[in-house]
C-alpha cells in the first residue's frame, strides 16, 4: 500500500513540474495573464497534493514499522 502512495506522489510531482514548465514557457505567449495565473495556481495545488501524499507515505511507513 505504501509503495503505491509513493508512486502516486512521484507521478503527481513529475506532473506538477511538467505542467509548471509548460505554463511558464509554452503558454506564456498563448493565453492572457489572468488565465496564466489560474494555471499557475492549479500547478501550485498539484504540488501541495504531492507533499500531502509524501506525508501520507511517511506516516504509512512509520505505522507499518510498529
Amino acid at each position: 500500500m505504501s509503495k503505491r502512495i509513493l508512486v502516486t506522489a512521484s507521478l503527481f510531482g513529475a506532473t506538477a513540474v511538467i505542467l509548471g514548465a509548460f505554463g511558464a514557457h509554452g503558454l506564456k505567449n498563448l493565453i492572457d495573464q489572468n488565465a496564466l495565473a489560474i494555471w499557475t495556481k492549479g500547478v501550485e495545488y498539484q504540488f501541495y497534493h504531492t507533499f500531502a501524499l509524501l506525508f501520507l507515505y511517511l506516516f504509512a511507513v512509520k505505522r507499518a514499522d510498529k
